[in-house]
């Protein structure tokens, strides 16, 4: 069982319980989303740092914290299903039997995580007399159809700049669409619409209902690609980073995005795996 407290004065990252205290608080205030979305911003090892909110600390520290917010969110989210039946006489509890014995193959035998995301329109970046456009609220819908509750930690986007036609979602060169910290939990059977906004995030510029990515002369004829980038959490496992290419972005607006790209089949499978519960 996740601990209910992070026990940061025990924490290697740090050996001033006073500091670690300070770190832990700023950590707390900030959220996991944010935390989440910093540290892929860096490629210094743990024992490095990093400014993170308004402090300098330790990134082995913050990912120390953010493995125990998503142990604990996943214990939080499992929930075990209790069923009644009333019976009465042999038959009756036959059926009750078999019914039981059904249930304990699906939710202990066999364990299934079936995640996918709808993103339809979401971060669909637009050109516009050069610039790039962007919706500052976004929406996404996620599916669960396993047999276990899991946990949407993190979601944020990337536009990455497309330097040659092979390039994918793992280009060196781009740039983060980040959204304001959601986390979701999605329990068995069921389709959860989450509401999201884009936070002001350099190149984005606030503009009019979103915002806007002013280009040079010399970027007006880049094109790039959107990705959606996702944490999902499973009662067992730490986060699962998931990313996948939605569509192509074109250099101007008189030409249109890729076909295949524009539309991306939905929903999106994000995890989809089967293990037995005593494996």
């Amino acid at each position: 069982m996740a601990d209910s407290r992070f026990p940061y004065e025990t924490s290697r990252w740090s050996n001033q319980p006073e500091q670690a205290k300070r770190w832990f608080e700023e950590l707390e205030m900030i959220g996991a989303q944010n935390v989440r979305a910093r540290l892929a911003q860096t490629d210094a090892g743990s024992a490095g740092s990093a400014m993170i909110g308004t402090m300098d600390m330790t990134i082995g520290f913050a990912q120390e914290w953010l493995a125990w917010h998503d142990r604990k969110q996943a214990a939080e989210a499992k929930r075990p299903a209790k069923h009644w039946l009333d019976w009465a006489g042999w038959v009756v509890a036959v059926i009750s039997l078999c019914v039981t014995g059904f249930a304990t193959y699906r939710t202990v035998l066999i364990q299934r995580d079936d995640i996918r995301v709808a993103a339809g329109g979401a971060l669909a970046v637009r050109v516009d007399k050069g610039d790039l456009l962007l919706d500052q609220d976004q929406q996404f819908t996620f599916i669960n159809s396993g047999n276990r509750a899991a946990v949407i930690t993190g979601n944020y986007g990337e536009l990455v700049l497309r330097t040659d036609p092979k390039t994918g979602c793992d280009g060196r060169f781009a740039k983060s669409i980040i959204l304001n910290p959601t986390q979701t939990v999605v329990k068995p059977g069921e389709i959860v619409p989450v509401h999201a906004k884009v936070v002001q995030h350099y190149p984005w510029e606030k503009d009019k209902d979103g915002f806007r990515f002013r280009r040079s002369k010399e970027e007006q004829n880049d094109s790039y690609i959107v990705c959606l980038q996702l944490f999902v959490t499973t009662p067992d496992s730490s986060s699962i980073h998931w990313v996948h290419k939605l569509y192509s972005v074109p250099p101007t607006d008189d030409r249109s995005p890729d076909e295949p790209d524009k539309d991306p089949p939905t929903p999106l499978n994000v995890i989809q795996q089967t293990r037995w519960g005593f494996s």
